[in-house]
């Protein structure tokens, strides 16, 4: 079995990770470069028999639906087979139904699989396990073929709401593992403060009996927080989105297909945003999903300041790229609480530890190097971008 990170070696994003043997060649997720600038026109993945040339590619798999995972499908060769998982297709066909037709008509032909059901592509053996991360139906890979075992983690973490389930899969499903492809995006952080999804919306539930007219600006597609901050709704305070976000959480409520206490419908009424707010609202509150968008912004600024409260829930690297929301977040009362989608130093160590594989190769960060600091007697590969690894 050969292994060749295309992309992903020494940056965050960009994923392209190829498997291949003898007979089969396939690879695990196919995304964008990340870049805070607007300006910033990403650079094409450029692989023979994937996005030029004859046809030598047998399926492209994806973990989940975050464009720097999947946003380079389109350059692939058309009659490459893509597969990923059921319920985040459905959020990745909403998100990109009006803001990329291509890479829409891509998704619609997917092939789909649900955690646990392992599937084949040639002499390739994939078992998807449901993971913990920012996006909802994310997945790690357990690739088999040629007596050899792969774990590739996808992005994962484990302060989340459904953390526990990491190491029930790694006993269960994993086995002993020849190598580890993993995610190291916390390896480019100094600091290791990891703030748990539970503690962010605890903070956040004690910032919304602050305000009357509370604005949460968070990813439309983090499910987890969404769903924590509307399980935990006040009694006399209405959930308003629109209909994008309703679609995507309707879509969510209905499509899951494993147990989940998270993704039902709560008590609390979630009422779609129509414009004008009826007096009930107006004189009891509520809570509003917003967008870091121009018309959001505009929006929060129609009502009295004194009664406005923002919790920004997102990276706040984003804030020095948007001057709109810089001075909304300056002007009214704002609280900043995020959990990070990926897995912090400390608990990729344990992680490790748990699976103990014979080799490990950091990806999906800029300083792989600094893995091999914090497990020295680890069998840590730095390897570059297009070089092959043969197991």
């Amino acid at each position: 079995m050969n292994i060749i990170i295309h992309r992903g070696t020494h940056q965050i994003g960009g994923s392209a990770i190829e498997i291949s043997t003898k007979s089969t060649r396939i690879i695990l997720d196919f995304g964008n470069e990340l870049s805070l600038d607007e300006k910033y026109i990403p650079i094409n993945l450029d692989i023979d028999g994937v996005t030029k040339g004859m046809l030598d590619c047998d399926g492209i798999v994806i973990s989940h639906y975050h464009m720097d995972h999947l946003g380079q499908l389109t350059s692939a060769l058309p009659e490459i087979p893509l597969y990923m998982g059921k319920l985040s297709k459905e959020v990745a066909m909403i998100a990109t139904e009006h803001q990329d037709k291509d890479l829409y008509l891509r998704l619609l032909g997917a092939n789909t699989f649900r955690g646990g059901e392992a599937f084949t592509i040639g002499n390739i053996h994939i078992r998807p396990l449901v993971i913990d991360h920012s996006a909802v139906d994310s997945y790690m890979f357990v690739i088999e073929a040629e007596g050899k075992r792969v774990l590739y983690t996808g992005d994962f973490r484990m302060h989340g709401l459904r953390s526990h389930i990491v190491e029930k899969l790694v006993k269960t499903y994993i086995g002993e593992v020849d190598v580890l492809i993993t995610e190291g995006t916390s390896l480019s952080r100094d600091a290791d403060n990891y703030i748990s999804e539970a503690a962010v919306l605890e903070d956040i539930y004690s910032y919304i009996q602050d305000g009357k007219y509370v604005f949460v600006i968070c990813s439309s597609t983090n499910i987890d927080r969404i769903m924590g901050i509307w399980q935990n709704m006040p009694t006399d305070k209405v959930l308003i989105c629109d209909a994008y976000q309703k679609r995507i959480l309707d879509t969510v409520v209905n499509n899951v297909y494993y147990e989940s206490s998270l993704y039902r419908r709560h008590d609390s009424p979630l009422v779609l945003d129509k414009g004008k707010y009826p007096k009930y609202y107006m004189d009891n509150g509520f809570v509003c999903l917003v967008r870091a968008t121009e018309n959001h912004i505009s929006h929060i600024k129609e009502f009295p300041k004194d009664d406005v409260r923002i919790i920004y829930s997102m990276w706040t690297g984003y804030i020095e790229e948007n001057l709109a929301l810089k001075a909304l977040l300056e002007t009214y009362p704002t609280y900043i609480c995020h959990a990070s989608g990926h897995v912090s130093k400390d608990d990729l160590i344990k992680f490790i530890e748990l699976v103990n594989p014979d080799v490990i190769i950091p990806v999906h960060t800029d300083n792989p190097e600094r893995l091999e600091a914090l497990v020295p007697n680890r069998n840590v590969y730095i390897v570059n971008d297009n070089e092959p690894f043969i197991i």
